[in-house]
């Protein structure tokens, strides 16, 4: 069961998003000044251990374009930040599966260590499941300064599977439970490209946690997130 692509625009103008000060109709573009970095995001990389329907990036255990984030680098930014005083409250970390970067623990350390509050994506599958240990050290040191967003496309095996694949349900579950069990500060996202309405979804989600007691409040818009779909096909104005 998919939802039909709207037919809201027209396909996107090719004039458009041409020049990076004009826009296609002379205009100048808008801009905002650089006030404050509430969070700054880290890309650990495009490899996954799945190949998702609708990834954003087409990440893939094929797909290398690009290429592991190494923990120098992080501390380089995040000595930025300190050097300017810019107030930053939290560090993100996505990918890929950014469990798959070697790198991983020493740039979540690197992070926490400095009073960040610190967001990871994962699918909480095997690449994070191999890393436990470390990870109940990392929370015991920090609590819940250390937060794990996990995907789970649907509340129903069948649907996360259609975008996930076959045979990703089962461990996808395994993670979240693993985490809710130890005390981890966890979060959910959702997608909501098969047109239920908001609160069937969250309904359907909080059957789910509540049957298997994990601890992740389904009307909570922070612990539960529920995507809005991106139609690259859709035409959307230039600023």
């Amino acid at each position: 069961m998919t939802n039909p692509v709207p037919q809201l625009f027209k396909s996107l103008d090719p004039k458009k998003f041409r020049d990076p000060d004009i826009t296609a109709t002379g205009a100048r573009r808008a801009s905002v000044a650089f006030q404050a970095l509430q969070t700054l995001w880290f890309n650990t990389g495009t490899l996954c251990n799945l190949t998702c329907v609708t990834c954003y990036i087409e990440s893939s255990p094929r797909n290398d374009r690009l290429v592991y984030l190494a923990s120098e680098e992080v501390v380089q930014f995040l000595d930025e930040i300190a050097a300017n005083g810019w107030t930053t409250e939290e560090i993100g970390f996505t990918g890929g599966e950014p469990f798959m970067n070697p790198h991983m623990m020493p740039m979540l350390e690197a992070a926490l260590s400095r009073g960040f509050r610190v967001l990871v994506l994962t699918n909480a599958m095997r690449p994070m499941m191999k890393l436990t240990n470390r990870l109940v050290d990392l929370k015991e040191g920090f609590g819940q300064k250390l937060v794990l967003r996990v995907s789970l496309d649907h509340y129903t095996q069948k649907l996360h599977e259609m975008e996930r694949g076959p045979n990703t349900w089962g461990s996808a579950l395994e993670g979240l439970q693993w985490l809710s069990d130890n005390g981890f500060t966890v979060r959910v996202a959702a997608r909501t490209r098969w047109g239920e309405p908001e609160a069937q979804m969250r309904r359907g989600f909080a059957h789910l946690f509540a049957e298997r007691g994990l601890r992740v409040n389904a009307t909570d818009p922070l612990e539960l997130v529920l995507f809005p779909e991106m139609d690259e096909r859709l035409d959307v104005p230039e600023i």
